[in-house]
């Protein structure tokens, strides 16, 4: 159904060494998590897979996508320099390879969250985090929780991520912490 091999290639193409493997290891991840939870193991696969297919545009790729589809010019401000990656990975994805809203929906969630995901867009937010070689105990500990409860997996690491980001002296995201609110 998917062109794995093409993905593959294209991603290896387009993306670091790092980045690349890291997408190969959130995709396993997904595709594990995908069967524990008797979900779509493919789809989940291929999500894996692409998730960080915008990573490393640079910025005037990133321009021109926000253009060509209409996204929010605020992506493009330097606060969100982590985060458009993930709306333009949607449409990225859907324009490259064809791939379904449920996929593109999950690629577009798996920064900030939103309090409309559903367990495979979890899956997939959780699979990126996770996916680590040499992760931390606080990984660890989400890994492991990964497997036991979703939600509360998703609440563990959104109450670690606040801690850290406002240690920081940052903002967590408005959409973040609305999410944090309904877990």
């Amino acid at each position: 159904m998917y062109n794995v091999e093409k993905i593959k290639r294209d991603l290896k193409d387009n993306l670091s060494e790092f980045r690349y493997e890291h997408s190969i290891m959130v995709a396993e991840e997904a595709k594990k998590l995908a069967e524990h939870y008797n979900l779509d193991e493919e789809k989940s696969y291929v999500t894996g897979l692409v998730h960080d297919i915008a990573k490393e545009f640079n910025d005037e790729q990133n321009k021109e996508w926000v253009d060509k589809y209409q996204l929010s010019e605020k992506l493009l401000l330097p606060e969100f320099a982590n985060i458009i990656h993930a709306d333009i990975g949607a449409v990225v994805a859907k324009e490259w390879y064809g791939l379904d809203e449920e996929i593109c929906e999950a690629i577009k969630y798996h920064t900030i969250g939103d309090i409309s995901m559903t367990k495979f867009d979890k899956i997939i937010f959780l699979a990126d985090k996770i996916a680590r070689k040499n992760a931390s105990p606080f990984i660890e500990k989400i890994r492991k929780l990964t497997y036991e409860n979703l939600d509360e997996a998703l609440k563990q690491f959104l109450i670690g991520q606040k801690e850290k980001i406002e240690k920081l002296g940052g903002n967590f995201h408005p959409n973040t912490l609305e999410l944090l609110k309904l877990l």
